[in-house]
């Protein structure tokens, strides 16, 4: 899909990864508050996206930031969060960034192919891509993750959930996410927690049907 599961994926562990290092450098994080306020410590950084090719995706109208609202967001995650920060990928996808350098980020990450059947053909091809370059990016940490396919999505051409887990500095490191394909659209939200774990992947593919709704 024009390198859009790649973002999307990539961005999960890509970015974090590289971007610990104060973590790893001795710094020491502490956890994410319990309670209902955004967590202010800055351990795990806002997630980049990181293509592996130099093919881009089509432009979008979809809003990331409508894909999944700041409700829904807090909601998934008990942290309240202020509104998102957008930006734009390499490949011509859209971000919207909750809880920007806290301990807890949600991303959402949209794009489209140039038509559907192209991202249908694309689609096992990113998913190697992804765990290959999530691979490459875990060497010198203790961390682990895994993407799979998923049929449960009504409404979804192709979805998969991606879980992660690890540790830096001794600091536990979870990860969460869901990727759906719908036509030509793609989106993906995750979920980076520095101290304890992310939602459950049930929890994120409940917040799945809406999205789907939301997508062209």
């Amino acid at each position: 899909m024009n390198r859009a599961l790649s973002l999307g994926m990539t961005a999960i562990g890509v970015g974090l990864l590289a971007g610990c290092g104060a973590a790893s450098n001795g710094g020491s994080p502490t956890a994410a508050p319990t309670g209902a306020s955004t967590p202010t410590a800055t351990a795990v950084p806002t997630p980049t996206a990181a293509p592996t090719q130099s093919q881009t995706a089509a432009p979008t109208a979809l809003d990331p930031c409508q894909m999944v609202t700041v409700s829904e967001a807090s909601s998934l995650t008990g942290v309240s969060y202020g509104a998102g920060t957008e930006g734009t990928t390499s490949g011509g996808g859209k971000t919207c960034v909750y809880g920007a350098d806290t301990l807890n980020v949600f991303t959402v990450l949209v794009a489209v192919a140039s038509d559907a059947a192209t991202a249908q053909a694309d689609w096992a091809a990113e998913e190697a891509q992804v765990k290959s370059a999530l691979d490459e990016a875990a060497k010198g940490y203790t961390f682990t993750f895994k993407v799979d396919d998923v049929s449960n999505i009504s409404g979804a051409d192709r979805a998969a959930v991606g879980t992660g887990s690890g540790n830096i500095a001794g600091q536990t490191l979870g990860v969460a996410g869901v990727y759906l394909l719908k036509g030509p659209d793609f989106v993906s939200y995750s979920d980076l927690v520095l101290g304890h774990a992310a939602p459950s992947t049930s929890a994120l593919e409940g917040e799945a049907n809406t999205v789907v709704g939301r997508m062209t």
